[in-house]
């Protein structure tokens, strides 16, 4: 029952990706939803589950890219991986443990997806860096704090959560 939970909310977060997250664009730079899904799933759930669903969703979110195919699936999958070691047992996440948890996978994902993407392209390190990954990486982090400030109360289950 509660995969069928997750697949309802990812398909509602990947129709608002691709077809309503261009309207609050800024300089063409969205967040990514389905990051902050997966990340959220890995402090949810243990290391297998949210790396399976890590896969499936970057798979998913890969089907609709018009850019390297396979790319997000790598990086949702080691997302979903990582995000289960910032587990603590039987706490909640207060603001500023979900902020630094968040921020250190954001990054993460963004320095890998950005460097894989951009292979080939001759763009210098800090080019790449300010131009691409921190605005993505910035409103990823914002979006993810706004999320966890309306839906508190529902993202977190009892048995694997921070304080």
């Amino acid at each position: 029952m509660q995969l069928i939970k997750y697949f309802l909310v990812y398909i509602l977060l990947l129709f608002i990706e691709k077809n309503l997250l261009h309207l609050i664009s800024i300089k063409d730079v969205t967040p990514d939803l389905i990051l902050i899904f997966v990340i959220i799933i890995s402090l949810r759930e243990n290391k297998s589950k949210a790396t399976v669903i890590g896969f499936i969703a970057g798979l998913i979110q890969d089907v609709f890219a018009t850019g390297f195919f396979g790319l997000s699936t790598l990086t949702k999958t080691i997302v979903g991986f990582w995000g289960a070691f910032f587990q603590q047992p039987k706490k909640r996440y207060n603001l500023s443990a979900y902020a630094s948890v968040v921020s250190i996978l954001v990054i993460v994902h963004e320095i890998i997806f950005g460097f894989i993407y951009n292979l080939g392209i001759h763009l210098g390190f800090f080019r790449l860096m300010f131009q691409f990954m921190l605005p993505r990486a910035l409103y990823t982090l914002l979006s993810a704090l706004i999320i966890y400030l309306i839906f508190k109360s529902m993202l977190w289950k009892t048995e694997s959560i921070l304080e």
